[in-house]
């Protein structure tokens, strides 16, 4: 089973970016566009309650060993940071490594945006991230930086390609699992 999460969420506005664009409201939206191609395809999944905060979202997932959890965030920094992230746990596996593999080369390739590689959650300025406790293939994605105006030009004009990509990433992993 698919499990998409839209990093940040009851009242928890996350990174403020361009334009006053808020994290929570782009993790939600790319969340909402993916998850229209999760439908029409038939998988199933789970997403989480925009009103839930971590804790209860955590309490919500029911992930097992086949599961695949995507993880949607927005990177903020210096106005000329840049690029795309995908982190995993520190004790990532063969399926965690591919998984995250194949969300980065999906926006890597659609965005055009520099690669900031996967990284291990010791190396965030987090150093433990609780979704990544979930069992399965688990991946954190950092979309681009919302501080950084041609970061989200290129984001915008390609989000809906890139949410038909993931959601095939998504659903190609899950059939692998399963």
């Amino acid at each position: 089973m698919i499990f998409l999460i839209a990093g940040h969420g009851c009242g928890d506005s996350g990174a403020v970016g361009v334009n006053g664009r808020t994290e929570s409201a782009e993790t939600i939206k790319l969340r909402d566009k993916i998850k229209v191609h999760l439908q029409s395809n038939g998988a199933k999944f789970y997403t989480d309650d925009d009103h839930d905060g971590l804790a209860t979202v955590l309490n919500k997932c029911n992930t097992v060993s086949g599961s695949v959890v995507l993880v949607i965030h927005f990177n903020a920094g210096a106005k000329t940071a840049t690029g795309v992230e995908v982190i995993v746990g520190d004790d990532a596996q063969g399926n965690d490594l591919a998984l995250a593999m194949d969300v980065l080369d999906v926006m890597i390739k659609y965005t055009g945006l520099k690669s900031r590689g996967i990284k291990k959650e010791s190396q965030t300025p987090r150093k433990r991230l609780g979704m990544m406790r979930e069992h399965g293939a688990v991946c954190l994605l950092e979309t681009c930086f919302i501080s950084n105006e041609t970061d989200m030009q290129k984001y915008d004009n390609v989000a809906s390609e890139l949410a038909r990509e993931l959601a095939a990433v998504l659903i190609r992993h899950d059939a692998k699992a399963s």
